[in-house]
C-alpha cells in the first residue's frame, strides 16, 4: 500500500551523474555544405559536413579515410575523386545462434535501415553505404552517417544479449569509479522504486493519466540520471518506445510499462554496474534543442499546465510538467542557458508539497516559453526536420490524455 503523505509529494530530484553534453554542432558549416553541394564542388562537402558535426573530427582522418569512434562501433569513412565509401564493423556472428540472428538482421534491413544496408562478409556483418561522389547531397549523407551510428550503437547489445554474437572490435569506453557507480546503482534504485509505488497508486485511484505520467518520467529521469549504455540502456529505449505506441490499447501500455518498471528494478547489479561508462560519439542520437522548436512542441501542455494550476490542480500539473521536462534531455543535446532553469526547478521542488512545487515547476518552463530574446538561428534544424519523435511524442501524449480523461 502507497505511503499516502510520500504521495502527497512531488517526485524525487537526483542530478545526472556525468555532466551533460552540450551540442558541438556549428550550425554556419551545415549552410557550407549546402553551398558546396549546389555549386558543384563535391569534393569539399563531406570534410564541410563532418565539421558541421563537430570541429574535432579532421584530426581523425589518415590519408583518404576517416576513422571515428561513436559508442561500441568505429565508423570507416573514404573519399575518394569519384566514390564516397562508408562502412562499420558491426558483428562477429561465428559463435552465434545464426539461424534466428540471420533472421533478426535481415527484419533490421527493412526496417529500421532506410539508406545504409547490412552485408554479410563470411562471419562478420558490417554497415556499409556508397555512392558516387556527385550525389553526396548532405541531408542524405547525414541521414547515412546517423543511422548507422543509432542502430550499429544499440543493435549490437541486444544481438549479443539474445544470440551470442560479438563485437567485431573491443569497444573503447571510460567506465565511471566504483563509488560513483554504487551511488548511481542504489539512487536508480529510488528512482524505481518511486516510480512502481506511484504508479500504482495512480492506478488503484484510476487516475489513468496520471499512471502514464509517472510511467514516462521514470524512465526518461532514469536515462537522464545515469545514462547508461550497453543493453541495459536498449531496455530503457523499448520501455519508452512501448508506453507510446499507439496500436496498443491504452491500458494495456500501462500494464507493459508497470512490468518493464519491474524489468528495469531487478535487472542484476552487476550488469547494471557494467553499462555505466562513457563513450566517444560521432552523431549523436539525441538532436540539438532549440528554443524555437522547445516552445512548439510544448505549447499545449504549457497552457494546460497553467489551466491545472489556476484551478489547484496541481499534482496533475506537476506531473504533466516534469513529463515535458524530462522528455526534452531524453531526445535532446541540451545547452546550459536552457537547462539550467529547468533542473534547478526540479531540484528545488524535489519531494515538496504539490501546491509549493507547481508554480516553481511553472517558472522552469516559463523561462522558455515566454523568452521573447531570440538568437539567429543557422543551419539545418534536426529536431524538426530528422527527429520528429519529440514532437510526435507530445502530440502523442496530448491524443491519449484527451482520450482518457480522469473520471
Amino acid at each position: 500500500m502507497a505511503n499516502t503523505n510520500t504521495m502527497n509529494k512531488n517526485l524525487s530530484y537526483f542530478p545526472p551523474i556525468n555532466p551533460k553534453k552540450a551540442s558541438t554542432k556549428q550550425d554556419e558549416k551545415w549552410d557550407e555544405s549546402i553551398a558546396l553541394f549546389n555549386s558543384g564542388h563535391y569534393e569539399q562537402v563531406i570534410p564541410t559536413l563532418l565539421d558541421y558535426i563537430d570541429s574535432s573530427l579532421k584530426s581523425k582522418k589518415t590519408g583518404n579515410t576517416y576513422e571515428i569512434a561513436h559508442g561500441s562501433v568505429v565508423v570507416f569513412i573514404a573519399q575518394s575523386e569519384t566514390e564516397l565509401i562508408i562502412k562499420c564493423p558491426f558483428l562477429n556472428i561465428e559463435d552465434a545462434k545464426k539461424v534466428p540472428l540471420m533472421r533478426r538482421l535481415a527484419e533490421l534491413r527493412m526496417y529500421p535501415l532506410n539508406l545504409a544496408n547490412l552485408v554479410l562478409e563470411g562471419d562478420m556483418v558490417f554497415f556499409t553505404f556508397s555512392c558516387p561522389i556527385h550525389l553526396c547531397e548532405p541531408y542524405k549523407i547525414y541521414g547515412v552517417l546517423r543511422e548507422i551510428c543509432l542502430y550499429a550503437d544499440s543493435y549490437d547489445d541486444e544481438l549479443i544479449e539474445k544470440f551470442g554474437a560479438e563485437h567485431l572490435q573491443e569497444p573503447v569506453i571510460s567506465p565511471f569509479p566504483d563509488n560513483l557507480k554504487e551511488q548511481a546503482f542504489n539512487n536508480s534504485q529510488t528512482i524505481l522504486s518511486e516510480g512502481i509505488e506511484r504508479l500504482n497508486y495512480y492506478m488503484e485511484k484510476r487516475q489513468s493519466n496520471n499512471a502514464w505520467y509517472t510511467l514516462n518520467i521514470t524512465f526518461k529521469k532514469l536515462e537522464f540520471y545515469s545514462e547508461p549504455q550497453g543493453y541495459l540502456r536498449t531496455l530503457i529505449e523499448k520501455a519508452i518506445d512501448g508506453i507510446q505506441d499507439r496500436r496498443i490499447q491504452f491500458q494495456t501500455r500501462l500494464l507493459n510499462g508497470k512490468s518493464s518498471l519491474e524489468k528495469l528494478k531487478n535487472y542484476p547489479k552487476e550488469k547494471f554496474l557494467s553499462d555505466l561508462y562513457q563513450v566517444e560519439t560521432f552523431v549523436p542520437h539525441k538532436y540539438s534543442s532549440k528554443k524555437e522548436n522547445i516552445r512548439e512542441n510544448w505549447e499545449d501542455s504549457y497552457y494546460e499546465a497553467k489551466e491545472k494550476i489556476s484551478n489547484y490542480q496541481f499534482e496533475d500539473a506537476c506531473n504533466l510538467m516534469q513529463s515535458c521536462f524530462y522528455g526534452l534531455f531524453y531526445y535532446n543535446l541540451v545547452n546550459e542557458s536552457i537547462s539550467k532553469p529547468i533542473t534547478d526547478a526540479l531540484a528545488q521542488t524535489s519531494q515538496m508539497d504539490w501546491n509549493l512545487a507547481a508554480p516553481i515547476l511553472m517558472t522552469g518552463m516559463e523561462s522558455i516559453m515566454e523568452d521573447s530574446l531570440f538568437g539567429q538561428e543557422f543551419g539545418m534544424d534536426l529536431s524538426k526536420i530528422m527527429g520528429a519523435q519529440m514532437q510526435e511524442s507530445m502530440a502523442a501524449i496530448q491524443q491519449m490524455m484527451a482520450n482518457f480523461k480522469t473520471n
